[in-house]
């Protein structure tokens, strides 16, 4: 196999060279950015033009932390070629805009393959105005989301490891205001700065918040995060990709998602709404009873079990557990 690789690492300078030469020795060719922005995309292409070409996107890092530890999901598409031409063309735009890593291996540009545009499938990077300011191709992935809050007839599901987004936060309440039901996870690190904007996504009674919580030092929540970004709108059309909705991530990172609609959203669906529901009632059963151990001092430990929990549940646990933090 021909393996082109972009890989940004964010270790020191000498821990990402020592990492890419491990990769580079296995015969794969490595390239990285280098540039202030974070590649954030986690997707490979595999055949692209082939009668077997296939793409991998999704949330999660390819690590074991992602793998053992946190709430992800990964998307595989099969002879969905517009979806290989559009994944080729951004990895070919990434490719030609880093930098060479150790010696080239001189393999050959893999051409974007034509592909007709499927009714049920979106794909957008916001890429073109970090790494091609003179591309015409909307850019803003913000956009989308509030898109797809606006067009909401009843319900929305969201599972994403923070919002911060203004635009997204207005159109959630909007959406509220109008009757749309909406259930929301957060995972630990979103509660830290919630304070500010409670009014958007805690003062309407149509909007239900819960963040994924698993430990009372607020501050260690990277051992178990929600690392999902993905929105279910009306139990129909699916959001979902690399994507974290905070401006870091629109201004300063380069990001991919998928919009899935239709056919193409029936096959995934269930799994998604499954998942959803995993998360929305994770560890609910064990609340009371840790409540009750850390009132009766029986609970010296910072770490409690995943729980999905309002954040008046929080605070009562925290008020309890005060020497965590």
């Amino acid at each position: 196999l021909r393996i082109r690789m972009v890989l940004e690492l964010y270790g020191t300078p000498e821990e990402n060279e020592k990492k890419r030469q491990v990769v580079e020795d296995l015969g794969i060719d490595v390239r990285f950015l280098g540039k202030a922005v974070k590649v954030h995309h986690k997707f490979a292409v595999i055949d692209a033009g082939g009668a077997l070409d296939r793409v991998i996107t999704g949330s999660a890092n390819w690590s074991l932390s992602s793998y053992k530890n946190y709430n992800e999901n990964i998307l595989f598409f099969t002879q969905e070629h517009e979806v290989t031409s559009r994944y080729q063309f951004e990895f070919n735009r990434l490719w030609s805009a880093s930098k060479e890593f150790g010696i080239s291996k001189n393999y050959p540009e893999v051409a974007v393959p034509r592909a007709q545009d499927q009714a049920d499938i979106e794909i957008y990077f916001n890429s073109p105005k970090t790494i091609d300011p003179s591309s015409n191709e909307p850019s803003n992935i913000t956009e989308q989301i509030v898109r797809l809050i606006k067009g909401a007839k009843h319900d929305l599901q969201i599972a994403t490891t923070r919002i911060r987004l203004q635009p997204v936060m207005e159109a959630l309440l909007a959406s509220a205001q109008r009757g749309v039901k909406t259930q929301i996870v957060i995972s630990q690190d979103d509660f830290r700065q919630l304070g500010p904007r409670a009014k958007y996504l805690m003062n309407n009674p149509n909007i239900q918040l819960r963040i994924k919580f698993y430990n009372l030092n607020v501050g260690a929540y990277i051992t178990y995060q929600m690392h999902n970004k993905f929105m279910i709108v009306d139990g129909e059309t699916l959001f979902t990709g690399s994507f974290n909705w905070s401006d870091s991530s629109e201004n300063g990172h380069i990001e991919n998602v998928v919009v899935l609609k239709g056919a193409a959203a029936q096959q995934v669906l269930p799994s998604y709404k499954n998942e959803f529901a995993d998360i929305w009632d994770m560890g609910r059963t064990e609340y009371a009873p840790l409540l009750q151990s850390l009132k009766q001092g029986q609970h010296p430990e910072c770490a409690i079990p995943q729980m999905a929990l309002t954040q008046p549940e929080i605070r009562q646990l925290l008020n309890y557990g005060s020497n965590c933090k």
